[in-house]
């Protein structure tokens, strides 16, 4: 078994916790019946007011939505187990910035509807989860020589 000194464990930990995170959105997202309250805001109407046809789309897109959170959070967790078990270089940069791209797309969507409607929009939550990912990134930190105490 390897023993990895506590900043490893801390980045993974972390890991571990935006891809729980991923996941937990993507199952609400996925199985929703209808848009959140923020969306109700944003276009100013009611989930029952909304036309049959956009509530339609709006869903396909949820569903897209939670799809990509959901796999996001599944290869997060396999990625960050791996990747500390075997110190893999490619697995500790693929993490931050599948993470990162991600993020950065929801904080630009999320924060582009708060600026355009004023709806309370998750995009600090997005912010949030940037930080943590920068915050794992620089904890891990992949550009240095991997130690590994195999003791």
């Amino acid at each position: 078994m390897i023993n990895a000194p506590m900043r490893m464990k801390a980045a993974l930990a972390i890991y571990l916790f935006i891809g729980a995170i991923d996941i937990i959105l993507g199952v609400r997202y996925f199985s929703s019946k209808e848009f959140m309250s923020y969306h109700s805001q944003a276009v100013g109407a009611p989930w029952q007011e909304v036309d049959l046809g956009a509530q339609t789309l709006i869903l396909a897109l949820m569903k897209v939505a939670g799809a990509g959170w959901f796999i996001l959070g599944f290869f997060t967790i396999i990625l960050a187990l791996a990747a500390f078990k075997t110190g893999s270089a490619v697995a500790r940069w693929t993490l931050p910035m599948g993470t990162l791209i991600f993020y950065l797309a929801s904080f630009a969507a999320t924060w582009g509807v708060y600026q355009e409607t004023g709806a309370p929009t998750p995009w600090g939550q997005s912010l949030a989860v940037i930080g943590f990912a920068l915050l794992a990134l620089v904890i891990d930190a992949p550009w240095s020589p991997r130690v590994l105490d195999t003791k």
